[in-house]
């Protein structure tokens, strides 16, 4: 043993006296191959000498262990956590039978205290295995990032090239009706104003397919009906199958009917069903072309993440991406109800169209795998315009994001799926694609039953010199959810109300109250008003409340907020012209509702159709 430690450099220039008493201190340690020395984490009070044999050195690393290095005989172990009086910082396993030579703490110490040589020697070693296992950590890391990464695109090139794949089976077998609607066509003989007529019609499909025509449900059920029933009276076969295309084409019995002085009787069922193929010839090829041109953009957006400025600038129709990206994830959105509620005067932007479609894509992706097995699974899609500004809100009403993670879901690589059930380019480059490249702004809002993702984006990037305009309300509460809160609370704290009977801070709680509400006023300056005491603050209130009505500035309403949380209140509602996102943010990360922006009195009247009293 001496000979063998004497030609270990820790220990080679330590006196005869020093060394022959390490001998006899020591530890041998017996190792069977795949057997732990110690785990990570476990206590650190020993360092071993290796005498025989090899181990593995492993740390765990995005989930697994990681080979960080090998060390054989001569090599010293352990002896980093022993110095720190710290936790094991990795795991060592025998790879062979091993031989080892165990040193105990206070040992070490005096060895380093007597030894200069020895002091300089561990430093070394120290340096030497903190330069190897930052290295192998961060090639490892990069290699999990990189199959993450390469998980995630093959997952967002799935959608699009099944739809491809979708469009050119069915196209197959349409293929065979249309011929055959051609051929029960071309048995009548067709007069020069009947062909042109034709032609027209063919035109018209074209144009349909590629942008279909919209109708409300209602007002599409009604004409379907319609079209059914004239059809089956001219004697057109499967005519319950035909009236839809025919919707979509924008027909109504009035302008089939105009037929009629055109076409023969008998020829009209054998035109309407090859108006029918052809539409839905046109509508597979325009699908087929919308999944290739998305592959095209995700290899573009691919290479524009790389080459941020060769991506070129163009005028971005937002609907339109919108749309187009719910007609890639048509068959992932089957059983989920979409809501558009697009504002009718969003113009167009500058900025990188493809990259923009990559943002949707993934948000309402996202959104669509948050809701797998939720109830009524619903997306809305709301736009919205506020000076030189845009908003686009992805919203859903599945469990949420936990609060915990919420901070990280714009970090490089952050998933909480699987490989190859992650989020395409990931929510790091959608921030990327939003904030650095466009100047806007994303962020996150979620509590359980709803989650938003809010866009906001300058007209145009290259001539914004300001922050993004804060644009109100972030998450806009539904008519239906609206009426549940007035319907399922009682007890309304007004902060800030007013003795002043002229100002709305006076007439809405009392309005409020003559409509069955008990007004709480909480206002430190009053002691009484609407007949009810007066509150310096909410936490004074002896009473549970449901709804804290704030008729405060926005800068003042996070106090108020904070203590609507410790009150246990169910609602924060912000009277109109207030608004305050960071509060809005605490509020519903606490589980409480938020309303912003909106009249109290008003939205009651409006959906319960109250008269002032």
């Amino acid at each position: 043993m001496y000979d063998f430690l004497r030609k270990v450099p820790l220990f080679a220039e330590m006196s005869e006296d020093d060394l022959g008493r390490l001998c006899e201190m020591v530890d041998e340690v017996q190792l069977a191959a795949g057997e732990d020395l110690f785990k990570e984490g476990s206590k650190g009070d020993r360092a071993y000498v290796i005498k025989e044999g090899q181990v593995e050195i492993l740390k765990e690393a995005s989930g697994r262990q990681v080979l960080v290095s090998v060390r054989s005989s001569g090599d010293v172990i352990g002896e980093m956590a022993l110095l720190e009086d710290a936790p094991r910082s990795a795991t060592v396993r025998a790879r062979t039978d091993a031989s080892l030579l165990a040193i105990h703490q206070e040992q070490m110490e005096q060895l380093l205290a007597s030894s200069a040589s020895a002091a300089q020697a561990m430093l070394h070693t120290v340096l030497g295995r903190w330069r190897a296992t930052t290295s192998a950590l961060r090639q490892s890391e990069k290699m999990a990032q990189l199959g993450t990464f390469t998980a995630g695109i093959a997952h967002e090139l799935n959608n699009p090239a099944a739809a491809v794949k979708r469009g050119a089976d069915q196209l197959q077998g349409v293929i065979g009706e249309f011929s055959k609607a051609q051929a029960d066509l071309s048995r009548f003989e067709l007069a020069a104003a009947q062909q042109t007529l034709l032609d027209e019609l063919v035109e018209g499909a074209r144009a349909s397919a590629a942008q279909p025509f919209i109708l409300d449900a209602v007002e599409r059920s009604d004409r379907e009906y319609d079209l059914e029933s004239w059809l089956d009276d001219q004697g057109v076969a499967d005519a319950w199958e035909l009236a839809p295309t025919l919707v979509n084409l924008g027909y109504d019995t009035g302008k089939l009917a105009a037929w009629t002085d055109v076409f023969p009787p008998e020829a009209l069922p054998a035109v309407v069903r090859w108006l029918g193929a052809t539409y839905v010839v046109h509508n597979l090829l325009a699908e087929i072309n919308m999944g290739a041109e998305r592959i095209s953009g995700i290899v573009k957006a691919l290479k524009t993440y790389s080459y941020l400025d060769q991506a070129p600038v163009q005028q971005v129709d937002i609907h339109e991406g919108l749309d187009n990206t719910l007609l890639i994830l048509r068959a992932k959105l089957k059983n989920i109800k979409v809501k558009r509620e697009y504002a009718s005067d969003l113009p167009k932007i500058s900025g990188y169209g493809s990259e923009l479609n990559q943002v949707w894509t993934n948000l309402i992706d996202n959104a669509a795998d948050a809701l797998s097995g939720a109830p009524n699974p619903t997306i809305t899609l709301r736009t919205q315009r506020e000076g030189d500004w845009i908003a686009v809100v992805v919203e859903d009403n599945g469990p949420g994001v936990p609060p915990d993670i919420q901070g990280r879901v714009f970090d490089p690589f952050f998933t909480t799926k699987p490989p190859g059930k992650g989020t395409g380019l990931g929510l790091d480059i959608s921030y990327n694609i939003i904030v650095n490249k466009h100047r806007g702004e994303i962020k996150l809002f979620s509590q359980p039953g709803r989650t938003a993702f809010q866009v906001v984006l300058p007209l145009n990037f290259e001539t914004a010199t300001t922050g993004p305009t804060m644009i109100s309300p972030l998450i806009q509460t539904s008519d239906d959810h609206l009426r549940q809160i007035l319907e399922s609370v009682h007890t309304v704290a007004v902060v800030g109300i007013s003795s002043k009977t002229d100002r709305p801070a006076y007439s809405v709680p009392a309005y409020l109250q003559a409509h069955g509400y008990r007004i709480i006023p909480v206002n430190p300056n009053l002691e009484e008003i609407l007949g009810e005491k007066s509150y310096p603050d909410l936490l004074s209130v002896p009473d549970p409340v449901d709804v804290v009505l704030l008729f405060r500035p926005g800068d003042e309403v996070m106090p108020f907020v904070e203590q609507a949380i410790q009150t246990k209140a169910k609602v924060v509602w912000m009277q109109e012209t207030i608004v305050n996102e960071a509060a809005a943010d605490v509020a519903r990360q606490a589980g409480l509702d938020v309303v912003m922006d909106t009249c109290m009195r008003a939205t009651h009247r409006r959906l319960f159709g109250s008269s002032p009293s």
